[in-house]
């Protein structure tokens, strides 16, 4: 980047940080719910990062991680800019829901372009199927996707996760085409472990590729930052569910500035220490996994908390009915059939049948730089 910033309405100016919108859906009433901008832009030339959050409406944390990131300080010694968009989901922000009220049984992280194409099965002899247009939420994120494209070196995008869950960054696969393809992966990946590791939080390995697809996260906007446009991307978890923690935000304030200073956008290069969050560091590459799960219906009783060891057949819970009666064999305890640690327990104390009572951190041997097929 050598010339101020212009995303939507919000001019770049250097040394001053400016404000602005990119039009975002239209609404039927007139008007539309736009995506606010935020420029922090450097007096010297450097690389951009994109700092989006809460695209889903009621995780709070990243909006205020950005406000509290952005103060003049950071301006300076600043090369580059920053860009933050402190929601891509204005209207599920307002009414503190998940998705926009006007996206019916999606997930509007699961929108962002994808060069993958679905397979098409078709009878014999039988016309094809008549395009259907993007819905009023894909074609906005499209536009902004464009944006990202056209700007960005790299982009961190803010979630939360689950009640009391530790904040942590999830490190997705790398997809390849072919042989040819597949070097220039291998120095993304380079550059996203180097990212990573400089944000300094603990690093889940996002689900097994064919998960990974099934679940649409190469949809997701890091998912297409990282794997569509091939710029280093990342998804943070910032804990708590429908809250915020001034812990949780000052350890990603911290991680996303040391951040900076790897990507040689701050002339103050001493890195900060991430504190006041538990950081897990087993010493081999860890990914989330859906575990246990509810064998029958009930209620759950938990042992354990967010960032506890878990042994091979330890008991996590018990299981009752509504008396407080236990349910099923072994007094009814529900046990772990791996090693790891807790992430963060389900929302709750009913489960039906085969639900997960929470979400552990296990071993992956699993390959992250791995072919897609088109």
């Amino acid at each position: 980047m050598t010339a101020p910033l212009k995303i939507g309405t919000a001019q770049g100016k250097p040394g001053e940080i400016t404000y602005g919108v990119f039009e975002g859906i239209g609404l039927p009433t007139g008007g539309s719910d736009d995506f606010p901008v935020i420029i922090a832009q450097g007096k010297h030339a450097g690389p951009v990062l994109w700092v989006t959050a809460s695209i889903h409406g009621n995780e709070y944390t990243g909006i205020l991680t950005i406000h509290h990131l952005l103060k003049r300080e950071l301006l300076n010694g600043l090369r580059g800019a920053l860009v933050c968009v402190p929601t891509l989901n204005p209207s599920g922000l307002r009414v503190g829901d998940r998705r926009p009220y006007y996206l019916k049984n999606q997930d509007p992280n699961r929108l962002f372009p994808t060069p993958l194409k679905k397979a098409v099965i078709t009878a014999p002899n039988s016309l094809p199927a008549d395009p259907e247009p993007l819905s009023a939420v894909e074609h906005s994120y499209q536009r902004l996707f464009e944006v990202i494209v056209e700007t960005a070196d790299y982009l961190i995008d803010l979630h939360n996760y689950s009640i009391n869950s530790l904040p942590f960054a999830f490190r997705d696969p790398i997809g390849y085409h072919d042989e040819e393809d597949k070097g220039a992966a291998r120095q993304l990946q380079l550059v996203l472990d180097g990212m990573l590791s400089a944000f300094g939080h603990t690093v889940i390995n996002e689900f097994a590729t064919a998960d990974y697809l099934k679940r649409n996260l190469h949809r997701s906007v890091s998912g297409a930052v990282l794997n569509t446009a091939h710029i280093p991307a990342f998804t943070v978890e910032l804990g708590g569910f429908l809250t915020v923690d001034p812990a949780i935000v000052a350890a990603c304030c911290a991680g996303i500035r040391n951040v900076l200073r790897w990507a040689n956008m701050l002339e103050d290069k001493t890195m900060e220490p991430i504190t006041g969050v538990q950081i897990l560091n087993p010493g081999y590459p860890i990914r989330r996994t859906a575990h246990p799960y509810a064998p029958q219906s009930g209620i759950v009783d938990h042992f354990l908390k967010s960032g506890d060891p878990v042994k091979k057949g330890m008991a996590v819970g018990r299981l009752t009915d509504i008396y407080g009666r236990p349910i099923g064999a072994e007094d009814g305890l529900i046990r772990s059939d791996h090693d790891g640690f807790v992430l963060g327990i389900s929302q709750g104390a009913a489960f039906y049948q085969h639900e997960p009572i929470s979400s552990l951190a296990i071993r992956d041997d699993n390959e992250l730089l791995v072919p897609f097929l088109s």
